[in-house]
């Protein structure tokens, strides 16, 4: 008995030994050190180089705008609007708490429309141009060119008579329209069509 009672004391102080199991003791399952706390009177650190922002860089007719933003740079106008940046070649949607829907290159020109606030007065999912002789789908109508009779709004790339396009995707991004309108791919006008309702604001920031 004493032999028996000796080996189950041995027993005991082994299982006393061993590390205790991960339901004993869990691990932390964050980096978070338990206990501290953010210091408020700490400062950044002078030596560290801050972040370099690039200044966005126009389009022209044969090269793209560089260091295109993620917002517009339209700290003006608030609430559900599309801003069409004539120097960037760019359109952003902007849903009524001022967070960026989408942001798309486009083709128009610098002259017009005229840089100001438009609200869009005409829609229509297929729309033609018989001097042009082309047709072009998604049309959201938002002012009219100098002439008072051409209405101008964003829609999709036109296509001639025999279905080819008049230029390429490839070429969005590029201020090389003849008209007033703003060409976007036929995916993104689709999405821009959705977006805007009559009465929706239109922003059209300055051309370069």
């Amino acid at each position: 008995m004493a032999l028996i009672a000796a080996v189950a004391g041995l027993a005991l102080l082994a299982a006393w030994m061993l590390p205790a199991t991960a339901s004993e003791h869990p691990e932390p399952t964050s980096t978070t050190i338990v206990g501290a706390e953010a210091d408020p009177t700490a400062t950044p650190d002078p030596t560290a180089a801050p972040a370099k922002v690039h200044k966005p860089k126009a389009a022209t007719r044969t090269t793209k705008a560089r260091n295109v933003p993620e917002r517009p740079r339209d700290a003006k106008h608030h609430g559900k609007r599309i801003v069409y940046d004539k120097a960037l070649m760019t359109v952003w949607l902007m849903d009524k708490h001022d967070q960026v829907v989408a942001r798309y290159p486009v083709v128009g020109r610098f002259d017009r429309p005229a840089k100001g606030t438009y609200h869009v007065f005409s829609k229509s999912p297929k729309a033609y141009n018989p001097n042009s002789k082309v047709t072009f789908n998604w049309m959201n109508r938002f002012t009219y060119g100098p002439d008072t009779k051409s209405a101008i709004g964003f829609h999709a790339i036109p296509r001639y008579y025999d279905g080819k396009a008049m230029h390429s995707t490839k070429q969005l991004g590029l201020a090389i329209a003849a008209g007033g309108c703003v060409r976007l791919s036929e995916k993104a006008a689709k999405v821009v069509y959705d977006f805007l309702r009559v009465g929706t604001l239109v922003v059209v920031l300055p051309s370069p």
